[in-house]
């Protein structure tokens, strides 16, 4: 099944190809723009879901399809500054208030994080049950993808990301438990696909 749709998503694609750009459907245009993602960088608004309370943070993102990423968050005041790098082998994590740094190396297994877009992409292509389907957000038309997240340690089951039709940009993805209760939500302020990286960028600090 996953070769299935692996095939057909790839040969959506190569049809996509053939055509001009207006005269192709939002989801072969959304699917183009996504598979065709190098990396990107975003600020976005993510709300963490308990069973008790909500905890809202304002983020900034920085995504390779290579596996490297950055989280920087920029508030509450009581975590700003907080940044998080992956430099594709460890995962530096580091706190101003206590200037210090925690390292550790990351298992081939681990290296997911399910916070991230190109996560999401990994998860859809490889998933057997996905869904499809056009959604009015926020007052825009929404083609919202859906995909099955691999069994973690944090009880994470499936995941929605909602695709403006007309930017083809992202503007929600919200990952829910095995109950179909939303655990985490982010709601994206800006967004820019293929952004030219600092070198630097995900190198981490000695």
């Amino acid at each position: 099944m996953k070769r299935k749709l692996l095939f057909c998503l790839l040969l959506g694609l190569a049809l996509c190809g053939c055509q001009p750009k207006e005269e192709m459907t939002p989801m072969a245009q959304i699917q183009q723009r996504l598979t065709e993602m190098e990396g990107y960088s975003a600020t976005a608004t993510l709300t963490r879901i308990s069973n008790k309370s909500e905890t809202v943070y304002e983020t900034r993102q920085d995504f390779k399809s290579t596996g490297e990423y950055r989280l920087e968050l920029l508030s509450p005041p009581s975590v700003e500054g907080n940044v998080t790098i992956f430099d594709g082998v460890t995962v530096c994590q580091y706190n101003p208030r206590l200037e210090e740094k925690i390292r550790y190396d990351v298992p081939p297994s681990s290296q997911r994080n399910e916070l991230f877009l190109g996560q999401f992409m990994k998860n859809y292509l490889q998933s057997e049950g996905v869904a499809v389907e056009s959604a009015a957000l926020d007052e825009s038309r929404c083609t919202v993808l859906e995909a099955v997240i691999p069994s973690n340690a944090d009880a994470l089951a499936s995941e929605k990301l909602w695709i403006d039709n007309e930017t083809l940009l992202p503007v929600r993805l919200v990952l829910y438990d095995a109950d179909g209760k939303e655990r985490y939500r982010l709601d994206y302020t800006e967004f820019t696909y293929n952004p030219d990286f600092d070198e630097n960028l995900f190198a981490i600090p000695e």
